[in-house]
């Protein structure tokens, strides 16, 4: 064989390697986002820039617990900035408005994947708040999540406490409890106790303290009976 037919034959044996690699990877990640990920997908549509639709009510329609784990739609994914939120009657999601700007917030993005936990009311009316310590995913996907804990906060005179909450995957996938995260891996819930006090102008959000698993848990479920 030639110099010039060894050279084709190794290209293609280092195309085909390549395009191998890639297809494994590709398997790996579809498997990690469907271990995550819950089995209630649904479609969206843009509606412009600030809208995304889809035939389903995000707070309504959507279980707030599957074979155990409870669920959360995201908001916001880890990382980003953009201040999106659930329209309360049309249960569609919508980038907030700020000054006649869509809002994003002047500081770090969000340190985990922030959302709300469907078919639940808090005390001011609005669905529980809730970070997930994940990996970003996409905006309106619908994450199953084991709770931990929470974080109480208060904003400028009322209660928003933040439920803090793990996935099946990545860092935290072993931690169970936020007392078993704090000992573990201390500085975790600091950065998000930092985080939600100074993404806001200088004491709007106040620390008030840390819940339990079992006390959150009561917590949600109170607030599920509340939405029926």
């Amino acid at each position: 064989m030639n110099g010039e037919g060894c050279n084709c034959t190794f290209e293609l044996i280092f195309w085909i390697t390549k395009i191998m690699l890639r297809i494994n990877l590709l398997i790996i990640l579809i498997f990690f986002n469907l271990s995550v990920l819950s089995d209630d997908q649904i479609e969206y549509r843009k509606k412009g820039k600030y809208r995304l639709i889809s035939n389903t009510h995000l707070i309504d329609d959507i279980s707030y617990k599957k074979e155990g784990d409870y669920q959360i739609v995201v908001e916001i994914p880890t990382g980003s900035r953009r201040k999106w939120e659930v329209n309360h009657k049309s249960g569609q999601l919508e980038w907030e408005f700020k000054n006649e700007k869509p809002r994003k917030v002047k500081f770090l993005g969000y340190p985990g994947n922030y959302g709300f936990i469907p078919q639940t009311i808090s005390g001011d009316g609005d669905p529980l708040d809730i970070i997930v310590l994940s990996e970003s995913v996409k905006r309106g996907d619908i994450l199953k999540v084991k709770v931990i804990g929470m974080l109480k906060l208060i904003d400028e005179g009322d209660k928003d406490n933040k439920v803090i909450a793990v996935t099946g995957r990545g860092a935290f996938k072993k931690i169970d409890t936020l007392k078993e995260l704090l000992i573990k891996k201390p500085n975790v819930i600091p950065i998000i106790k930092l985080w939600f006090e100074g993404y806001k102008s200088p004491g709007k959000i106040i620390f008030v303290g840390y819940e339990n698993k079992n006390k959150t848990i009561e917590y949600i479920e109170a607030a599920h009976e509340n939405w029926e």
